[in-house]
């Protein structure tokens, strides 16, 4: 019993401490979600979701008593599944998997947002107990382009007019055939 106590305490303090743990941090979806006989947890980063690379962090736990936490589920299949909420219905689906997690206590998937716009994600678990799932819904939006637009006009501005500014103020030269020749000075 005490084995168990100090058991349900270790995986209440990683499930508490999950989003620092979880693939470099995300932002908190789902927190203890039901999906049939498990209790289902999912962080996501970036944030906000972006089109592009998106991660995705599982965590499945057995249901406990009040003011306990469960145990982890280790030997569980875990799938996620995109459906685009647009016109398109697009559905992307991968398999979440503890093999190339960062803590082991986690199920992990990196899935690539095509478009940005409304996703609905789904989260199915099968394990010993049974399967069930459970879903929310994200915005992916446009990925930053990386060039900072601004800064480009600012500089071209100050290029332009820093040529202008040169070419109105340049010194005035004379051709040397307008120049008043030695022998036609006067004295």
């Amino acid at each position: 019993m005490e084995k168990m106590m100090k058991l349900s305490t270790s995986t209440l303090a990683l499930t508490l401490a999950s989003p620092a743990l979880a693939h470099g941090g995300g932002v908190v979806q789902l927190a203890n979600a039901e999906a049939g006989p498990y209790l289902v947890s999912v962080w996501t980063q970036p944030d906000p979701p972006k089109v592009g690379t998106w991660h995705v962090t599982v965590a499945v736990v057995e249901p406990s008593a009040p003011g306990e936490t469960g145990d982890p589920v280790l030997d569980a299949a875990v799938t996620i599944r995109l459906v685009s909420m647009e016109q398109n219905g697009e559905t992307l689906t991968a398999p979440a998997t503890r093999q190339g997690a960062t803590n082991k206590l986690f199920y992990e998937a990196d899935l690539e947002l095509p478009t940005e716009g409304q996703w609905r994600v789904e989260v199915f678990v099968e394990g010993p107990a049974g399967a069930g799932e459970t879903s929310f819904e994200i915005t992916a939006s446009s990925p930053a382009s990386g060039i900072n637009w601004a800064l480009v006009g600012g500089i071209a501005l100050t290029l332009v007019a820093g040529g202008w500014l040169a070419w109105t103020f340049r010194p005035q030269t004379t051709r040397l055939a307008d120049r008043p020749q030695p022998s036609q000075r006067l004295h």
